[in-house]
């Protein structure tokens, strides 16, 4: 099953099986079975039992505390994994896993799971990092809406097509990391991002190519992120995206590395063809102490129209 090639690059690139030799990977999963879901299918629910972990290959899941929510818990991409606390616990399911998007999932049965934590200490080692991190992530959405009545007015906080949170939602939520790091005295920045020659690109490959491009941006996002960082599609070709307790340096470098990581990508159809490469252009707003979102938003805005008007493919920066 995992022979293939597509699906043993997105595994080495997984977090859950980073520095696992692929003859390890093969050994142990090969009787994995793939699962498809479509868009707005239900994966797991609360009270599950669940003995089964799930690597998305391609697609977005949403983890919930209620089937039908306003703001999930988390969205989860490609090469990431779920179902791992249930598992390795041996506790009923405690959150909805429910598609974003359609999705393409590696599931992996416990005995195979453990066969391989048992073989590898890499393998371990990176479970624990999962756990550690999806625990500290859920105390702290937890604590942000203590007290608070959930949810937003206008629907869904996801982008159908991309998978990431759309416009409303980056709004609300950068709005709250900004907050938190002024009060905390942090260094924070956003990046905003957009397809080099978008128009162009769409006329000669058509609509269905300008989506599929759009989507594997927001894929080679989601690859680059740390856990805390924030993103969203923030309009058309744009995305956004917060970089949490981070200097203009480092907001730069992040940068360059995630322009180098799109132009290197590959764009396939559905059909199989491959698509030319693509380049985008990024701006950079680093928070000041008496900032608002609109504002911040407004400088990554500006500074992206310096690199677009430098050629495209390039970073600009401004205080």
């Amino acid at each position: 099953m995992i022979h293939s090639p597509e699906i043993l690059k997105v595994l080495k690139s997984a977090p859950l099986f980073h520095g696992i030799l692929g003859h390890l990977l093969v050994e142990h999963l090969n009787e994995s079975r793939l699962q498809p879901l479509t868009s707005g299918q239900v994966l797991l629910v609360p009270g599950q039992t669940n003995n089964t972990i799930y690597i998305i290959l391609s697609g977005r899941l949403l983890i919930q505390s209620k089937e039908s929510e306003v703001e999930p818990i988390a969205i989860l991409g490609e090469g990431e994994c779920v179902g791992e606390m249930s598992m390795l616990g041996g506790a009923p399911v405690s959150a909805y896993v429910i598609a974003a998007t359609d999705c393409e999932l590696l599931a992996i049965d416990h005995t195979a799971m453990w066969e391989l934590i048992n073989s590898s200490h890499a393998a371990a080692h990176n479970m624990l990092n999962i756990l550690t991190s999806r625990i500290r992530n859920t105390n702290q959405i937890v604590a942000e809406n203590l007290g608070q009545q959930q949810g937003f007015s206008g629907g869904s906080m996801v982008d159908e097509m991309t998978g990431l949170y759309n416009q409303h939602w980056t709004h609300e939520k950068f709005d709250r990391h900004l907050r938190r790091a002024i009060v905390g005295k942090k260094s924070s920045c956003m990046l905003m991002l957009e397809m080099d020659q978008f128009k162009e690109f769409s006329g000669r490959h058509g609509q269905l190519g300008g989506d599929q491009a759009l989507r594997d941006i927001a894929y080679t996002i989601l690859s680059c992120l740390r856990p805390d960082d924030q993103a969203g599609r923030h309009s058309g070709e744009k995305f956004a995206i917060f970089l949490p307790s981070t200097s203009l340096p480092d907001a730069c470098t992040a940068a360059e590395r995630l322009k180098a990581a799109v132009s290197q990508s590959l764009i396939v159809l559905p059909s199989g063809d491959a698509l030319p490469s693509i380049t985008v252009s990024i701006g950079i707003s680093q928070a000041r102490s008496d900032d608002t979102v609109v504002g911040l938003f407004a400088r990554a805005d500006e500074a992206l129209q310096l690199a677009k008007d430098s050629g495209g493919n390039c970073v600009k920066a401004m205080q």
